[in-house]
């Protein structure tokens, strides 16, 4: 059986003011024929289907769009649960109309497994959505402390007869260590106070391991326990990142394929002087400006996006633009017109006028005063 790993759709997200449905939609079909070129039996999606868990209704459509191709005009089966992104409520609605079209949406806890099988026999599906640890505490068990005590409950009844996979919605690490690098600034923890990370030596047993939630791609411990990372960039942290999906080819092996997605727009990062900046090529993608200037740029924003519309952000690498006084003490009753631009001048900009530009000024002057 073939297995096509995704996660963390994040379907309905933006990046500052910009949405990212329209790439998402040029993404997801890039994904719809991964599935037919590569004769995919079922899809898993390991959490974190929507952004928010009131998603829009442009987000609803897309991933409508992108089941009904691959379940209707495929004919694949779709096995997907519900990440801490998303609302397990409103992903439960219609379940049992899903099942019945080849649709497997766990959004609540559920021991039982999906049963698939092929040439080679059974395989068994357990779906984990996520859980937090108060609705664990709440529900499961009282004395639940971490997470690794919940996968250790959760799991502690299963024979590992057949073939067994795993989808699940954690930050699985080796000894539940958390690793900050792992995370950028697209994602968001699973637990306020205190580490989030379980011991991804509990998954072991299972034949193979379908994560969501951290975006990178990569194994944990063993190539079998993996996150598929997101299929298009969500974070500048991910700029010099390539996107995948991940193939499962099961048979009484194992063997695992990265397909890089190619995506509609890209992210960048471009550092310098604000008129160098200016001067450079002109992109398309996403960008975050990081200016090296001495002072701030007035309309920095407005300017960048004549010529880069998709800029994103605007940082200063010399934090110290911003300590500086903002107002400006001038004696305008005692200064002539010259005098009192050239104090403006060396406020806004941190240095004197020359004496050529100065000698400029005063003719520009001259001559406006001859027209009055």
């Amino acid at each position: 059986m073939k297995l096509l790993h995704l996660s963390d759709l994040h379907i309905g997200k933006s990046i500052g003011n910009y949405s990212l449905i329209e790439d998402q939609r040029y993404a997801l079909e890039e994904i719809v024929k991964i599935v037919e070129k590569k004769d995919i039996d079922v899809v898993l999606i390991a959490g974190d289907i929507f952004d928010t868990s009131i998603p829009s209704s442009d987000a609803l459509s897309l991933y409508s769009d992108f089941l009904d191709e691959l379940i209707f005009r495929l004919d694949k089966k779709v096995l997907a649960i519900a990440g801490n992104h998303d609302s397990s409520k409103r992903l439960d609605i219609n379940k049992n109309f899903y099942r019945s079209n080849n649709y497997f949406l766990v959004s609540e806890l559920e021991r039982e497994p999906i049963v698939l099988e092929d040439e080679y026999g059974k395989i068994n599906f357990y779906l984990i959505p996520f859980i937090s640890l108060a609705k664990a505490k709440a529900e499961i068990d009282s004395e639940i402390e971490n997470f690794t005590d919940l996968y250790r409950h959760i799991i502690n009844d299963i024979s590992y007869e057949d073939r067994n996979v795993l989808v699940s919605h954690c930050y699985a690490s080796n000894m539940g260590i958390y690793d900050e690098e792992i995370y950028d600034d697209g994602q968001k923890p699973l637990a306020i106070g205190g580490s989030d990370a379980m011991d991804a030596n509990l998954f072991m047993e299972f034949d193979y391991v379908a994560l969501g939630h951290l975006h990178r791609a990569h194994f944990v411990i063993d190539p079998k326990i993996r996150y598929s990372g997101t299929f298009m960039k969500y974070s500048f942290d991910e700029v010099l990142g390539e996107k995948s999906v991940t193939i499962i080819d099961l048979t009484k092996d194992i063997d695992i394929e990265k397909i890089p997605i190619k995506n509609l727009r890209d992210f960048e990062v471009r550092r310098g002087k604000f008129e160098d900046i200016l001067k450079s090529e002109a992109s398309d993608n996403y960008i975050k400006f990081i200016l090296e200037d001495d002072y701030t740029i007035e309309n920095a924003m407005a300017k960048l996006k004549a010529k880069f519309p998709l800029a994103v952000s605007i940082s200063y690498a010399n934090k110290a633009v911003f300590s500086r006084e903002d107002t400006l003490d001038i004696d305008i009753e005692n200064k002539d017109a010259v005098e009192l631009f050239t104090d403006f001048y060396k406020f806004k900009m941190d240095e004197d006028m020359t004496n050529d530009e100065i000698e400029t000024l005063k003719r520009i002057i001259v001559c406006d005063q001859k027209d009055l």
